[in-house]
C-alpha cells in the first residue's frame, strides 16, 4: 500500500495490516493532484537524507503530535503542492498519524494493474484506517449541522458513489468543514446521517454486519449517488458486497451486469430481483378489497424499460427497495414447498440458467379488468415468486411481474414487466412491478405453481435498438420505407410509394399502394406533445377501379390511432377492414421504431379473401402501445 508520510511528504510502501495509517474521503474537484504530478514536487526534496530532518522507521503504533512536529519537512511550504494534500496531512500529522492515504495522489492511474488492485483493496484500506477524515469542502464552519437546512445535510459528499463505502467501511470517521475544522464524528451524528442517506444506523455503527441486509437495500443506498464514469457505478459498490472483480473501463453499464452476475452467484438472496415499484394498496389478488380500499379500474401490462432481469442501473433500486427484506426461514415454512426458493443460477452461451417458480399472471387477478400489448398477448405473462418481502406487507412474498416470449429452440428467455394502473377518479396511475403475495393467495394458486427452467438473456449489442436510443424524446417524426417492404408488396402484386412532408404539411406523410384492381392510400398525421408523448392517425382510404367507363368508382374508408411514450414501443400494429363491391379485404398496417424520430413503415398481409369481423376493426379500446 502506498502512503504519504506526513512529515516528509514523501511516499512510502507500507503494510496496511501492520500500520497505523489515516486516509481521507473527498469529493473531486474538477482538477486534483495526481500521483505523477505529486512526485515532480517530490522530487525538488530529493528525500529525508539531503533535507537534514529525521526520517526513523516508523513502528505500528501512531507518534505523539510533538514528535512529528519535529520532523516536518520544507516540501509543505511549496506552492506546487495542492492546498488539499498540505492540509489533510497537516491534519493527520498533528493527531499523531504519520502515515495518510488520499486516493487522487496514492494511486498510479496510468497502471491499469495498480488501478484495479486498489479499486478492488479500497474497502479493506478504508475499513483498517485508525480514522477515516470526511472532508465536506460545500460546508462551511460552525454550522449547526442538525438544523433544518444546514449545508451539511445537502453536502454533495452524501450524493457521491465512492463516498458511500468511505462511510460504512471505517469504524472512525470525523467529518470536515471548508476550512478542515472538525464537524463532529460518524457515531456522534449516526441518526442524522441515517435521515440524510438512508442507510441504518446498525450498517452505519457496525452494529449489524451488512450481510444481514437484503441485496436490494444495499442497493438502495446507492441508487440515488452518482459517478463520473458510468463503470464506477458498480467498481465503488465491491466492498459492500465483499465483491472482487476485474475493472474494465470502457465497458459501460457491462460493469454493472458482471457486478450482479457475481453476487448472484455468491450471495442468496433474491432481493436482486425486486428492483422498481412494489404495489401498496388492495390485495388486488384477492377475491375483495378490504378496509374500504376500492380495486383500480383498469391494469394495463407493459414490457419493462429494461429487457433483462437484472437491474441496468443501481437508480432502478431507488424506490421501494430499502424497504425489501430477505424472507426468514419461518416464512418458508409456511408455503410447504421447498423448492420455491432454491435457485442455482449457471452460466451459458444464451445467458445465465436458472428454474424459479411461476405461474400465469391470469390466476392472480380474478377480479381486475387486464389489457396486453398486441405483441405479448396474456399467454406470455406470468408471476415469478421471489425469496423476499416488503415491510409493509411482513409474511408475504414479492412475485415479479415478466413474460416469456415463445421461443423456437426451447430456450425460455424471462424478462421484465410493470403494469401501469389505472387507478380510481382522484388517484394517480403507477407502474408497479412487484407483488405481495400472501400465503393464502400462494396456497389458493399451488397447483398451478411450475418450478421452470429460465434463461435470464445477455445484454443487447449498444446499437439504435439499445435500451439508452428508446428513451431518447422525438423531434418531429420521419416515416421510412424499408427495401423489404416494397420488395413483399411487388409480390403480392402491388406498386408502393411514399411521400412528404412537405412545408406545408410537416407532420405528415402520404403511402400509396396499387396494382390493376385498386388503390390503398395512407395518411399518416402525427403530433408530438414535448417529444414524449407521440399520437399517429392513419386515414386508410380503399378505391377499386372501374372496370368500365360507366361504371362508378367506389371507395371505403377506415381511421386508426396509435399512441406511444417513452420508452417507445418497437412496434406499433393494427389491422384495417373494407368492404367494396361484395369483396373483403384486410390490410395489416403498422409502425417499426428504428431510431429517435424515425419509424419505418410496415405492411403485412393483405388479404382479399378471408372473412371481415368486428374484431378485425381497430377501435379506441384496442390502441397499440
Amino acid at each position: 500500500m502506498r502512503l504519504l508520510d506526513t512529515c516528509t511528504g514523501q511516499f512510502v510502501e507500507r503494510d496496511p495490516g501492520k500500520t497505523t495509517y489515516a486516509i481521507l474521503s473527498h469529493t473531486w474537484r474538477q482538477r486534483e493532484q495526481t500521483y505523477d504530478e505529486l512526485k515532480i514536487v517530490q522530487a525538488r526534496y530529493g528525500g529525508p537524507s539531503r533535507t537534514g530532518y529525521t526520517s526513523r522507521p516508523s513502528s505500528p503504533s501512531s507518534h505523539s503530535p510533538s514528535d512529528l512536529t519535529q520532523t516536518s519537512s520544507p516540501i509543505w511550504d511549496d506552492d506546487g503542492l495542492s492546498r488539499k494534500i498540505r492540509e489533510a496531512c497537516r491534519l493527520a500529522r498533528e493527531a499523531g498519524y504519520r502515515y495518510l492515504w488520499i486516493d487522487s495522489c496514492c494511486i498510479d492511474k496510468a497502471s491499469s494493474s495498480e488501478l484495479s488492485e486498489s479499486i478492488n483493496s479500497m474497502w479493506q484500506w478504508y475499513g483498517g484506517a485508525k480514522v477515516c477524515y470526511a472532508h465536506l469542502a460545500d460546508v462551511p464552519s460552525g454550522e449547526d449541522p442538525r438544523a433544518a437546512e444546514s449545508a451539511f445535510r445537502s453536502s454533495r459528499w452524501f450524493t457521491r458513489g465512492w463516498t458511500l463505502q468511505e462511510l460504512i467501511a471505517p469504524f472512525s470517521v470525523t467529518f470536515l468543514s471548508e476550512d478542515w475544522t472538525e464537524i463532529g464524528t460518524k457515531v456522534a451524528l449516526a441518526d442524522l446521517v441515517e435521515e440524510i442517506t438512508g442507510i441504518s444506523e446498525d450498517a452505519l455503527l457496525h452494529a449489524k454486519s451488512l450481510d444481514k441486509f437484503s441485496v436490494a437495500q444495499r442497493f438502495s443506498w446507492a441508487a440515488k449517488r452518482e459517478t463520473t464514469r458510468v463503470e464506477d457505478q458498480a467498481y465503488s459498490l465491491l466492498g459492500i458486497f465483499d465483491i472482487n472483480m476485474a475493472t474494465l473501463y470502457g465497458e459501460g453499464e457491462r460493469a454493472f451486469r458482471r457486478l450482479q452476475e457475481e453476487i448472484v452467484r455468491r450471495i442468496p438472496d433474491q432481493s436482486l430481483f425486486a428492483w422498481g415499484v412494489v404495489h401498496q394498496g388492495p390485495n388486488m389478488h384477492e377475491q375483495s378489497a378490504t378496509d374500504g380500499e376500492e380495486y383500480p379500474s383498469l391494469l394495463r401490462c407493459q414490457p419493462s424499460e429494461s429487457l433483462l432481469l437484472f437491474s441496468s442501473s443501481v437508480n432502478r433500486f431507488d424506490t421501494d427497495s430499502k424497504d425489501i427484506a430477505v424472507v426468514s426461514p419461518v416464512i418458508l415454512r409456511q408455503f410447504g414447498r421447498s423448492d420455491l426458493l432454491s435457485a442455482e443460477y449457471t452460466p451459458t452461451p444464451q445467458g445465465i440458467r436458472t428454474r424459479l417458480p411461476v405461474w400465469p399472471l391470469s390466476r392472480l387477478y380474478p377480479q381486475i379488468e387486464l389489457t396486453f400489448p398486441r405483441d405479448i398477448p396474456q399467454s406470455q405473462w406470468h408471476v415469478v415468486i421471489l425469496g423476499c418481502e416488503h415491510k409493509d406487507s411482513p409474511g408475504c412474498l414479492l412475485g415479479r411481474l415478466c413474460y416469456i416470449p415463445p421461443s423456437e429452440t426451447d430456450i425460455d428467455f424471462l424478462h421484465p414487466g410493470h403494469v401501469l394502473v389505472y387507478p380510481r377518479p382522484s388517484r394517480s396511475s403507477y407502474r408497479p412491478g412487484l407483488f405481495p403475495l400472501s400465503p393464502a393467495t400462494i396456497e389458493r394458486c399451488r397447483n398451478d405453481i411450475k418450478v421452470k427452467t429460465v434463461y435470464i438473456s445477455h445484454p443487447e449489442r449498444a446499437t439504435a435498438q439499445s435500451e439508452n436510443a428508446r428513451l431518447q424524446p422525438h423531434e418531429s417524426i420521419r416515416l421510412l420505407l424499408p427495401k423489404a417492404t416494397p420488395n413483399a408488396l411487388r409480390a403480392q402484386g402491388y406498386m408502393a410509394k411514399l411521400q412528404g412532408p412537405d412545408e406545408g404539411h410537416p407532420t405528415t406523410h402520404w403511402f400509396t399502394l396499387s396494382n390493376d384492381d385498386c388503390t390503398i392510400s395512407i395518411e399518416y398525421r402525427h403530433t408530438l406533445e414535448e417529444g414524449r408523448l407521440l399520437r399517429i392517425e392513419a386515414d386508410v382510404k380503399m378505391s377499386r377501379h372501374a372496370l368500365e367507363s360507366s361504371e362508378e368508382v367506389r371507395a371505403d374508408s377506415s381511421s386508426v390511432e396509435w399512441s406511444d411514450y417513452r420508452p417507445w414501443c418497437s412496434s406499433l400494429d393494427a389491422t384495417v377492414a373494407f368492404t367494396l363491391a361484395g369483396k373483403k379485404t384486410t390490410v395489416d398496417v403498422g409502425l417499426d421504431w428504428v431510431a429517435p424520430s424515425h419509424y419505418f413503415i410496415r405492411i403485412g398481409t393483405i388479404d382479399e379473401t378471408r372473412e371481415t369481423t368486428p374484431a378485425m376493426l381497430l377501435d379506441g379500446e384496442q390502441e397499440a402501445e
